[in-house]
């Protein structure tokens, strides 16, 4: 999955020693984005935001813009519920028609996904009609049924215009506010404070920075046998699908 260097990297490695894993290393790096906007206004730092992030970034920007909100400021408007939607399918798709595909020996469907997204350019009505095509080109794969399913949910959805998911709290005369929006990898929080029309402190968690933060969601959906290298590293590459991180990742597993 190509991204912005901006996103940062995830490298999990670890060795097999007779059916075992151990000595795992999870090392996911992320730049100080959110240091980034700290000492601008608002309405600025908020214009930054969807910039920084190449995954996510309409998510991005509205998490923003609701902890801003909660902190008493007002900034922009909202990004439409069909637009975020059609943000949630495409990570979606993108794991679903071109990364579990490889994983499990086939062809990228790259053709399909390029049309869906060129279909998600020209409105509401025509990002339904595409998903409702590119469902025979999404691969049964026993591995990604949870993804298959919350694709399935984010597409049901969008036809039937609901609204996003969302939250925010905050204390407007302390100047500080904080949000989370879903994400098809969950929920994006965005905690922020304004003093003196200033961003003085704005903090961004991921879902990719609770799933990688060790190797806890990793192995506990490994299975109960590796009786192999090579089935160790798949095992291990499948989980990390499941986890989807956001950032582009290598996984490295060695004989011990």
């Amino acid at each position: 999955m190509t991204q912005s260097v901006l996103a940062g990297s995830l490298r999990v490695a670890a060795r097999w020693d007779a059916g075992a894993l151990t000595g795992w290393s999870v090392q996911l790096v992320r730049p100080p984005v959110a240091r980034a906007l700290v000492g601008l206004a608002p309405a600025d730092a908020l214009a930054r935001v969807p910039l920084y992030f190449s995954l996510c970034a309409k998510a991005q920007r509205e998490a923003g813009r609701l902890a801003l909100a909660a902190a008493g400021c007002v900034a922009d408007t909202p990004v439409p519920s069909w637009q975020l939607w059609a943000e949630c399918l495409h990570e979606h798709l993108w794991r679903l028609l071109l990364d579990w595909p490889r994983l499990a020996g086939e062809s990228p469907r790259a053709p399909a996904f390029a049309a869906w997204r060129a279909a998600r350019g020209l409105g509401q009505a025509a990002v339904i009609d595409a998903t409702r095509q590119i469902i025979a080109e999404l691969p049964a794969i026993a591995e990604a049924a949870d993804q298959l399913a919350a694709f399935a949910a984010a597409a049901r959805a969008l036809e039937e215009d609901r609204p996003y998911p969302w939250g925010n709290a905050g204390n407007p005369g302390a100047g500080a506010g904080e949000a989370w929006v879903h994400t098809a990898r969950g929920r994006l929080r965005h905690a922020l404070c304004v003093d003196d029309g200033r961003v003085a402190a704005w903090r961004i968690d991921a879902p990719t920075d609770r799933n990688f933060a060790d190797e806890k969601g990793i192995v506990e959906r490994l299975p109960a046998r590796l009786p192999s290298l090579a089935a160790a590293r798949r095992a291990v590459e499948t989980a990390v699908l499941q986890l989807d991180p956001c950032v582009p990742y290598t996984v490295e597993i060695v004989d011990a």
